[in-house]
């Protein structure tokens, strides 16, 4: 008859912080020690579901992943975020592992006019959306030389 030990993350043996490119496969490990032996479940930080892929746009949302290791599969930007691992096995206190989840991405320009024209001696702004991760240093050129630092 062995003694009830409460849960002990092992870190060795536990995935860190991650940054990982679009597109590419990694998985999140947890391991814990304890008696009797704890239960692993994922969950997202901020409370939205796990995206995990089915297959090319086939996506299942759960809110709690069972198991030790979690696999994501040609990673997409909706996975980046904070993942916790938690271990319990019913013997007080559960614990946890914040573990983040960095997806790098090009940037990806949008521009809802690509045509302006105002008249002469009018102000005029000129819009372009950037997505990317890390972020990006943005800056126009005019005429093909003059660069214009003013975001």
């Amino acid at each position: 008859s062995f003694l009830p030990v409460p849960p002990d993350i092992l870190n060795e043996d536990t995935s860190g912080d991650m940054s990982i490119s679009e597109g590419e496969n990694t998985t999140l490990l947890c391991r814990a020690a304890g008696h009797p032996t704890p239960r692993i479940t994922w969950k997202r930080e901020d409370g939205h579901p796990i995206l995990i892929r089915k297959g090319a746009r086939d996506y299942t949302k759960v809110e709690v992943y069972n198991g030790s290791h979690l696999n994501f599969w040609r990673l997409d930007r909706r996975q980046m975020g904070a993942y916790l691992c938690i271990a319990s096995n019913d013997i007080p206190p559960a614990v946890s592992k914040r573990i983040s989840l960095s997806v790098n991405f090009a940037p990806v320009i949008k521009v809802p006019n690509q045509l302006l024209g105002a008249p002469l001696n009018t102000d005029v702004q000129l819009e372009c959306y950037v997505e990317a991760y890390p972020n990006t240093i943005n800056y126009w050129i005019k005429n093909r030389g003059e660069m214009l630092l003013n975001g």
